[in-house]
């Protein structure tokens, strides 16, 4: 896979129904290979009270029940609002869900891989993990942030946390990979969400469990 250069990003995104990254507010935002992508004004953060354990088992018994199900992971995370011009307080140790303000467009023949941005890094500000978005994902892009250093640190919404770069997926066949497009369980996002450990692991969790 080859990385797509500024030229070539700049190119795919005046395409029509092709690569989108919206808004880019300023010409700075574009790298020599990627482009930074800016913090929401939401902030999902881990609460250590919301559950003993994490344990995909649990989700699989409650999978015959969708709502108690979403309410146990919404119950393990905390939802606060962060209007622009206001700031977000991540300790050390401390694990935080982030939106991008962008909205992210991949077209079939295109990976994106999330990082982030070295100069955040080296505060102790780290994406706890280097986020692959697929070939036709649309929404949002959740950035799962984690405090490594040893002092808080102030996250305002609008600020350059993060890039994406894209890699141009040289054997892709749209039609035969079309299939394969929409079975990202965050696809369309609009808010960050806790993950569905479970899901694709049943029948694994199920023998696990089994007398």
């Amino acid at each position: 896979m080859a990385a797509l250069s500024r030229s070539s990003i700049l190119a795919r995104l005046k395409l029509p129904d092709d690569l989108v990254v919206s808004p880019i507010l300023f010409d700075s935002q574009l790298g020599d290979s990627s482009i930074d992508l800016r913090m929401g004004t939401v902030a999902l953060v881990a609460r250590a009270g919301g559950q003993p354990t994490v344990d995909p088992a649990v989700q699989l018994r409650a999978n015959g029940d969708p709502h108690t199900s979403t309410e146990r992971r919404e119950q393990k995370h905390e939802r606060f609002d962060v209007p622009f011009e206001h700031f977000f307080l991540l300790h050390p140790g401390s694990l935080l869900l982030v939106p991008t303000l962008e909205w992210i467009k991949i077209p079939p023949d295109l990976q994106g891989v999330v990082t982030a941005r070295s100069s955040w890094a080296r505060e102790g500000l780290n994406i706890a993990t280097a986020t692959i978005i697929n070939p036709g994902y649309q929404g949002i892009v959740t950035l799962e942030l984690a405090n490594f250093g040893e002092v808080p640190i102030k996250l305002y919404p609008g600020l350059r946390i993060a890039q994406i770069t894209f890699y141009d997926l040289h054997s892709c066949n749209p039609v035969a990979d079309k299939a394969h497009l929409d079975r990202s369980q965050f696809k369309m996002s609009f808010e960050p969400q806790a993950g569905k450990i479970a899901d694709g692991d049943e029948k694994f969790l199920r023998s696990q469990l089994s007398p």
